[in-house]
């Protein structure tokens, strides 16, 4: 291979590599491309996942068939390990993340869905009528649609609502909804300046909002505050319940109807607080509960609001 190439259409890679295209040496060598951008323990699992994406193969496929990677493979591989390297997160790299079973496309206008939003999904659905065909729920800067899309393949019957004040986002999610085959309904809105999708009432709304303060993102890794979308992830450092209190005032104000559930992820420094909040309002909230993460971290804040 030449040391490097150009070309008028996608980036090229650019040397060192591999001495052989054999799945030994193509998995050590993009293994030592990567060591600057990821942590030594989870260089495995990302080398096996590009090189499962670029040769659109299984590890246990390629040895059975002795699989020798192409020179246009290795090339994408080069361009992939110099992003990893530089710290853009995988699944930017690769364009997918998988999320309750399913590839979602990801880029850098949504956040990257993580495990503990599973959890959120998994314990919204326990809670709600699989069977009501008149169930609808709302889904509060759905981001990549994760969440929506995720509720309406295990709520088929319901009706799912999903908004975000980001139409690069809102674009992403339309796309995986069309790429998983789940009917949601999408609307970019603002949730702090109006109410989305008035004026239909919802029997669950569920919200990953955004909770960091601001002044967190100087400790956080390079992935994550400097790749994804800081509109998602950052709130005033003198207002940290920014969204909660306002989707709250939302659900109280005719939103939620009688009965209905609001779910939240939370800061797991704040998730009391988020408590607090149904607990002090004058309007009467029951069941509500502080769910732990599967790392044992305060995460998830239920409420149910009263039937009258």
């Amino acid at each position: 291979m030449n040391d490097s190439r150009t070309s008028k259409g996608s980036p090229r890679g650019t040397g060192p590599w591999p001495g052989s295209n054999d799945e030994r040496s193509v998995r050590v060598w993009f293994k030592s491309r990567i060591s600057n951008g990821v942590e030594e323990e989870e260089r495995n699992p990302v080398v096996g996942l590009c090189l499962e994406v670029v040769s659109r193969m299984g590890k246990g496929e390629r040895l059975m068939n002795n699989y020798r990677f192409p020179e246009s493979e290795i090339d994408k591989l080069a361009v992939m390990a110099d992003r990893i390297s530089k710290g853009d997160p995988v699944q930017y790299v690769i364009g997918t993340a998988h999320f309750d079973g399913c590839d979602f496309k990801v880029d850098a206008r949504v956040l990257i869905p993580r495990p503990e939003t599973e959890e959120l999904v998994f314990s919204l659905v326990e809670k709600l009528n699989p069977s009501d065909a008149k169930g609808c729920v709302l889904d509060l800067g759905t981001g990549s649609g994760c969440i929506a899309l995720a509720i309406k393949k295990r709520l088929p019957e319901w009706k799912v609502f999903a908004s975000d004040f980001s139409q690069g986002a809102i674009d992403v999610a339309k796309e995986n909804s069309k790429s998983i085959g789940a009917e949601v309904n999408f609307e970019c809105s603002d949730v702090l300046q109006r109410r989305p999708f008035e004026p239909t009432c919802f029997d669950a709304v569920v919200s990953n909002p955004p909770y960091i303060p601001e002044q967190e993102k100087m400790n956080m890794e390079h992935r994550v505050a400097d790749c994804e979308p800081l509109s998602a992830l950052f709130v005033p450092n003198n207002d940290p319940l920014l969204f909660y209190k306002r989707i709250i005032a939302l659900c109280e104000g005719g939103m939620l109807n009688p009965g209905g559930w609001l779910a939240f992820e939370c800061h797991t420094r704040f998730a009391g607080d988020v408590a607090d909040l149904f607990r002090g309002s004058k309007t009467r909230w029951n069941q509500i509960s502080l769910i732990k993460d599967l790392q044992g971290k305060p995460r998830h804040v239920f409420a149910r609001i009263d039937l009258t």
